[in-house]
């Protein structure tokens, strides 16, 4: 399955087409997150958090483009079908299954220890606002409350965490892929 990048202004298009008022719109996507992953995990998806993103992706790129969307709900169920039925029918994923399961535990465990040293430098080439907004994000519970104490929005907190994420994910693959 092909996966584009979602970029930062299509994440926003779709953010405010699912609600006009930023608070309101950051809680419909954890919605539309949630029921996702849902739909992949009762299909027996063994991804369901990348399925999902994947889904989002192109429910983004499409409103992105302009494509009138009545009900993001109903369209993003539609699209989620059909990533599923790609997953299904990947003829790598059954390779990639095959091979997940012949590896040998210790190259798995230095590949686990080589993606987590790579994190821990990126975590730390990180300025120190944004080292600690994505440490007491994935800490704390209430995400209100630290958005309360940031004096920002729901909102806006969850684009800052993820443009960390997305900054973090880059740098992790990089360190990865570079070694």
């Amino acid at each position: 399955m092909k996966t584009l990048d979602l970029n930062e202004e299509a994440f926003l298009r779709l953010l405010a087409r699912l609600n006009a008022d930023p608070t309101l719109a950051g809680e419909e996507y954890e919605k539309l997150r949630a029921r996702l992953i849902y739909f992949f995990e009762r299909k027996g998806c063994r991804i369901p958090a990348e399925l999902c993103d994947e889904t989002i992706n192109r429910i983004a790129r499409k409103v992105e483009e302009g494509l009138e969307i009545g009900d993001v709900f109903k369209f993003s169920y539609g699209v989620a079908r059909l990533v599923l039925l790609e997953h299904w029918n990947d003829p790598k994923r059954e390779w990639e299954q095959l091979d997940e399961r012949l590896s040998s535990p210790e190259s798995d465990r230095e590949s686990d220890e080589h993606r987590l040293e790579c994190m821990k430098k990126c975590l730390q080439s990180l300025p120190s606002e944004e080292r600690d907004l994505i440490v007491k994000n994935c800490i704390l519970d209430k995400k209100e409350e630290l958005a309360r104490s940031l004096g920002v929005t729901i909102n806006a907190l969850r684009l800052r965490v993820f443009r960390i994420r997305t900054k973090l994910n880059q740098c992790r693959e990089k360190c990865v892929s570079g070694s």
